[in-house]
């Protein structure tokens, strides 16, 4: 598992990228997010305190672990679509959308499929499913079958879920404080009482919300894509927001979000992202299927089949067997 499909955060930025003549791709976490699902198993959690439905943008960013923990075995299902254009005598027009799905058990288990169409024909459509179940790992891209990941631990397992699971949030962080959610009355979801928030951009929406986050380059400063990329992430003006949130009044997990919006770039304003983001919990505890090992799923390939017939056929299998034995496993992360 060391490739993943991009997601709306790092998609939003390498489409500027692309459109500003080069690509690039990153995705921002803060650290604490970052140890939880990077750890082999997820840490123990103190019991939820109530939410605070004052402050609601915070309860966008709550993973589905944590989303499980308060409401129970749930399955979701989201999507993003975004438009970048760039005005001019070279006009520029890309369209990317994004398809998700997650059943999430409570029990910490859960299948997670994300499929990424770049609008360029049924061959540029890509895309991932995982399962963690049992404790092992599975994954198969879209036209692969699956196969076990044992030294993955359900670690790259579970930050591919939030990949998906977190485009809300991911939207959230890219506007900073430009996003308002104004409660408007309580609606039924569910059969859940649900609180219903309309999304706007704050009265006194900053004109620019750039990252402070102490990176660092190499001397001569960062290379050209990653520069265009920059563009974006340090120089995104918020010019549009829409939508609603329902958020579950109980609990404070968000039960169904439609966000719409728009940035422009400071330093080019021919360039626009036009952005719609969507997710929906579709079902609810016993109404979510149990989640198990995909049937016929491969062994891991640490040498692919390729590579390993033609070390034969050169007659270094038996070199190898003379050799020291490969391990059996990788080691575990470093705790942080």
């Amino acid at each position: 598992m060391r490739r993943r499909p991009p997601t709306f955060a790092s998609l939003a930025a390498a489409l500027l990228a692309a459109t500003l003549a080069g690509s690039a791709c990153a995705r921002g976490a803060d650290a604490t997010a970052r140890e939880r699902v990077l750890s082999p198993t997820p840490p123990p959690a103190p019991a939820p305190a109530p939410p605070d439905l004052a402050q609601p943008v915070p309860l966008l960013a709550l993973d589905a672990d944590e989303a499980a923990r308060r409401l129970g075995s749930f399955e979701w299902r989201g999507g993003a679509v975004y438009t970048v254009t760039r005005q001019g005598d070279s006009a520029t027009r890309l369209h990317v959308e994004e398809r998700h799905a997650l059943r999430q058990l409570a029990g910490g288990e859960f299948d997670v499929e994300s499929e990424i169409d770049s609008g360029q024909g049924a061959g540029a459509v890509t895309g991932k499913h995982v399962v963690y179940a049992g404790g092992m790992t599975y994954a198969a891209g879209k036209f692969a079958p699956f196969r076990a990941r044992p030294t993955d631990r359900g670690r790259d397992a579970r930050r591919f879920r939030e990949e998906s699971f977190g485009l809300a949030a991911d939207l959230a962080r890219l506007y900073g404080p430009a996003l308002a959610l104004t409660a408007t009355g309580d609606v039924t979801l569910l059969g859940r009482t649900a609180r219903r928030y309309l999304v706007s951009l704050a009265p006194a929406a900053p004109s620019s919300t750039a990252d402070a986050d102490g990176r660092t380059f190499p001397t001569g400063g960062p290379d050209a894509d990653s520069k265009r990329h920059l563009a974006f992430l340090d120089g995104r003006v918020p010019v549009a927001a829409s939508g609603e949130v329902l958020i579950d009044v109980e609990t404070g997990v968000p039960l169904r979000t439609r966000l719409t919006g728009a940035f422009g770039v400071r330093d080019d304003p021919r360039v626009r992202l036009q952005v719609d983001v969507s997710g929906e919990v579709k079902a609810l505890a016993d109404q979510v299927a149990a989640v198990s090992a995909p049937k016929g799923a491969l062994p891991d390939s640490r040498k692919p089949p390729g590579v390993a017939a033609a070390l034969e056929a050169a007659g270094l299998k038996v070199r190898a067997k003379q050799g020291a034995a490969e391990p059996e496993d990788e080691p575990d992360a470093p705790e942080r």
